[in-house]
């Protein structure tokens, strides 16, 4: 009863071997397709090589290029410029605020009777701002 059993099982791995006849099924494909396309790619040397239509160049497609790239240089102008004017606000704040805190620091040490003197910080409004160089006045 065993042996017929074990008989069975073997004849029936066998017949699922021969059907695979050990081969992968997704390998089995890839060597398909390549044997399909093998041979239908040409040298870009050859007389009879085409450019496919997607990757002519022509002066329109490099005009719409130009046109992006400078929409592009403009838009990171932009964000520095903003960036810096941020960075200009940021200072002005900070500025304020510290001349707030040596003024309180002035004040406790008068309170205190010493006479360190504290540093005054201050924006040069020339070099923190050279487009003013250019605004015209009445004057």
């Amino acid at each position: 009863m065993q042996r017929e059993q074990r008989k069975v099982e073997i004849d029936r791995l066998t017949q699922q071997e021969h059907l695979n006849n050990g081969e992968d099924k997704e390998e089995k494909e890839k060597i398909e397709n390549a044997k399909r396309t093998f041979g239908e790619y040409k040298l870009k040397k050859s007389k009879d090589y085409e450019v496919p239509e997607d990757q002519q160049v022509n002066h329109l497609k490099k005009k719409q290029q130009m046109i992006l790239l400078e929409s592009s240089i403009h838009n990171i102008k932009v964000k520095f410029n903003d960036k810096v004017h941020e960075l200009r606000k940021r200072k002005v704040v900070i500025i304020e605020n510290v001349d707030n805190l040596y003024t309180r620091l002035s004040e406790i040490n008068k309170d205190l009777g010493c006479d360190d003197e504290t540093v005054k910080y201050y924006i040069d409004d020339e070099v923190e701002n050279p487009a003013k160089k250019y605004t015209v006045d009445d004057k």
